[in-house]
C-alpha cells in the first residue's frame, strides 16, 4: 500500500506558487491514500478553510485527515470555544478521530489538538487515558493481521538533531507508546514541528515471552515514528518543504520529497521489516 503523508499546509501563512503545483506532484506519486495529519489553516478563519479545500478538492486519491491546534480559530476566541471544529468539520471532514482499513493496513487518527490548556500555551498538544484506553476496541475492528498505524497531529517523539524551536512532545507521549506497542501498532505518522525525521521505538517489554505473534500483534518489533515537514509554508524550522511517500508491504519504507532547486525532489528513505 501506497500512502502519501503530508501536514502543516497553513493556508493563510502558505507559499502561493509552491502551492500552485503542489497537486499536480501529489497526483504524479498515484497514492492509494492520503494521509494528511492537521494544520491544513493557520488562524482558523473561514477563508483559510475554503483555500485547503480547494486545494484538497484537486487530488485523485481518498483522504485519511485529522485536526491539528492551528485548525482550532485563534482569534475568534467564541468560535474558539463553543464550536472549535465547526469549520474542519465542514470543509476538512466531519470525523476527528477516523478509522480507516484498506489494503492490509488500518489506519486510527487521534485528536490531539485542544481548544484550551492549562498553560500559556494552547498550541501543544494532548492524548487523554481515555483515547488510549479506547484505542484496542477500535483496533479490534480491523482483520487480525492488518498492518496498525497511528495518526496524529503532534509528535511522540523529538529528533535526533537540535530544533531550531524549542517545544513539547505530545502529553502523555511515553504513556502512548507503550500502549500502542501493546496493541501491536507498527507506524505512526504526525507533524507540528515542521521537521521530516524517521525515528524508531523499542517496546520496553519486547522480551517478554508468551506474546501473540503477527502483523498486528507482534509488540517485539518496534514502532516507526514518522514525522513529516511542512508542506507549503512559509514558517519553515531550518528545513525545506517536504511530505512523505511511504509504501507498506513486506517492510515499511519511508521516503521525503522535498522542494529543492524549484522542484520536488527524493531526499532519503528509511526502512523497516514488516
Amino acid at each position: 500500500m501506497k500512502i502519501l503523508h503530508i501536514s502543516d499546509l497553513h493556508f493563510g501563512h502558505h507559499d502561493p506558487a509552491l502551492a500552485a503545483g503542489f497537486a499536480d506532484d501529489i497526483n504524479a506519486q498515484r497514492p492509494d491514500l492520503i494521509v494528511a495529519s492537521g494544520d491544513f489553516t493557520q488562524i482558523g478563519t473561514k477563508e483559510e478553510f475554503e483555500q485547503a479545500r480547494e486545494f484538497l478538492d484537486k487530488l485523485h486519491a481518498p483522504i485519511f485527515a485529522v485536526p491539528g491546534n492551528h485548525d482550532v480559530p485563534a482569534v475568534n476566541i467564541l468560535r474558539r470555544f463553543l464550536n472549535p471544529y465547526g469549520l474542519y468539520k465542514k470543509y476538512i471532514a466531519r470525523d476527528l478521530e477516523p478509522y480507516l482499513e484498506m489494503n492490509g493496513v488500518v489506519l486510527v487518527g487521534m485528536r490531539t489538538s485542544r481548544r484550551a490548556r492549562l498553560e500559556w500555551n494552547w498550541g501543544h498538544g494532548t492524548i487523554s487515558r481515555s483515547q488510549l484506553e479506547d484505542l484496542e476496541e477500535r483496533f479490534n475492528r480491523a482483520s487480525p493481521d492488518a498492518v496498525r498505524v497511528i495518526v496524529a497531529h503532534h509528535p511522540l517523539l523529538f529528533p535526533t538533531e537540535p530544533m531550531m524551536q524549542k517545544t513539547k512532545r505530545v502529553k502523555r507521549a511515553d504513556e502512548a507508546l507503550e500502549c500502542f506497542a501493546s496493541l501491536g501498532v507498527r507506524l505512526v505518522l504526525s507533524g507540528h514541528f515542521h521537521l521530516s525525521y524517521v525515528r524508531k521505538h523499542e517496546a520496553r517489554d519486547a522480551a517478554r515471552e508468551g506474546q501473540p505473534m503477527g502483523l498486528s500483534k507482534a509488540v517485539s518489533a518496534p514502532i516507526l515514528v514518522a514525522q513529516a515537514s511542512s508542506a507549503i509554508s512559509t514558517r519553515l524550522r531550518g528545513e525545506a518543504n517536504a511530505y512523505n511517500l511511504i509504501d507498506i508491504g513486506d517492510q515499511i519504507s519511508v521516503t521525503v520529497r522535498e522542494w529543492r532547486d524549484g522542484q520536488w525532489r527524493t531526499r532519503d528513505k528509511a526502512t523497516e521489516p514488516v
